[in-house]
């Protein structure tokens, strides 16, 4: 057991290799045992070790209190806009249906008026022609 120790004291290994060799010497004794002969290698060195640098770069991934807070104050925000946008489309339907309304009410007067016309026109054309058309006929001398 001397001899193993003294040859994991001389052993560097990276944070991944220990672990990796942790897990293989679980399985092939008991944990007492993985504990001790892990605690005879020599410490990582500090490069595969995280830093503060590295892990504050880690953290800045993540949202903080104030982004949220200001990403809440932009959904705010968001929500007042799309409250805004539907009071106009709201007003863009009455003004729509208002328009049809009035173009209903159009079409059918535009619709009474040419029947009406063309009462007048067939009438027209029938007193123009009627006399010609008797005269033609003989009926009237």
């Amino acid at each position: 057991m001397l001899i193993v120790r003294r040859r994991l004291l001389e052993v560097t290994v990276s944070e991944e290799d220990r672990s990796r060799l942790y897990a293989w010497l679980r399985e092939q004794t008991d944990e007492p045992l993985a504990e001790y002969l892990m605690s005879c290698l020599r410490p990582a060195s500090l490069s595969d070790m995280a830093t503060k640098d590295f892990l504050t770069a880690e953290m800045s991934r993540f949202a903080t209190k104030e982004d949220l807070a200001a990403l809440d104050t932009k959904v705010g925000d968001l929500d007042t806009k799309v409250a805004q946008l539907d009071t106009k489309v709201a007003a863009l339907d009455a003004k729509v249906d208002l328009l049809a309304s009035q173009h209903k009410a159009d079409r059918d007067e535009d619709r009474r008026t040419s029947r009406v016309s063309h009462y007048w026109l067939a009438g027209i054309g029938l007193s123009a022609a009627l006399p010609i058309w008797l005269g033609a006929t003989g009926v009237i001398g």
